[in-house]
């Protein structure tokens, strides 16, 4: 199977299925007092979100979920900068070292250059003039949070009509970095593309960034960075993202999930390691 084919593939098949907080299983009729299928599984109502801490067989399993509710303005270039500096905690130089960090990530993955000579939080277009790289910030009205974080109890928190919106709240998951948007088509080599190529039109996006997730406030947030692994295409359909990730503590691990699903939710599943 080819990138192309490969692309046409991608999709999620089953999100997350199964209850969180499921009752300890007790055995069922005739099952034996070694069973694991109880005769009843039982409902859970409470006010947070309970996994064992290894959900599945993996080390660590996250869930994170979006509904938005977008409200007011967003200045997205000085959004960018303040999550630089205060959700992330980096001063300039740590800044620029993170941008020329997704430069050469961008240069190495799918052979697309930025030469970095532009101002730190400046938009710059590729010297082949076919993408143009952006700092970011997804507005926190977008409801992203991470409901699910295994062997973590997770607060429930959500909004009317929409996930959590509350940047300080825990489970809020802070997302920004240095994103790319294909401006015209073009062929993408690097590792991704090979010596082949792969063929993308304008539309597509990648992306290289952190996630922040706010924990409780006497403690540090998790802090995963992501980096596409395959171009997020324009789709008229669910469009999928896939990423690899990086923790200092988990190692690495992989990013499956969908968005543009009708109202603009999300739904995306992390796994550490990337498959069992």
């Amino acid at each position: 199977m080819n990138r192309r084919d490969t692309l046409k593939t991608i999709g999620i098949g089953a999100l997350f299925g199964a209850t969180a907080g499921t009752a300890t299983a007790t055995p069922g009729k005739g099952g034996g007092s070694d069973s694991n299928n109880p005769g009843r599984v039982g409902k859970y109502n409470g006010n947070k979100t309970f996994v064992p801490p290894d959900l599945g067989g993996f080390d660590h399993v996250l869930v994170y979920l979006a509904e938005p509710l977008v409200e007011g303005e967003w200045d997205s270039l000085e959004q960018a900068k303040r999550f630089q500096h205060e959700i992330m905690g980096r001063d300039e130089s740590e800044v620029e070292e993170n941008r020329r960090a997704a430069e050469a990530f961008y240069e190495e993955r799918f052979g697309l250059t930025f030469e970095g000579d532009v101002g730190l939080f400046e938009p710059e277009e590729s010297t082949d003039g076919t993408a143009v790289l952006n700092p970011f910030y997804q507005d926190p009205d977008a409801g992203y949070n991470a409901h699910v974080v295994s062997g973590r109890a997770m607060p429930n928190n959500h909004d009317d009509g929409a996930t959590n919106r509350d940047e300080m709240s825990a489970g809020k998951v802070r997302d920004g970095g240095w994103i790319v948007s294909i401006t015209e088509d073009t062929t993408l080599d690097g590792t991704y593309g090979g010596s082949e190529g792969f063929d993308i039109g304008a539309g597509g996006t990648l992306a290289f960034g952190d996630y922040s997730i706010k924990m409780g406030d006497k403690e540090d947030p998790i802090v995963i960075r992501y980096e596409s692994e395959h171009p997020i295409l324009p789709l008229d359909m669910p469009v999928a993202f896939n990423c690899d990730l990086f923790h200092e503590e988990w190692g690495e691990g992989q990013v499956r999930g969908t968005s543009n699903i009708p109202g603009g939710g999300i739904r995306n599943i992390l796994t550490f390691p990337p498959a069992l």
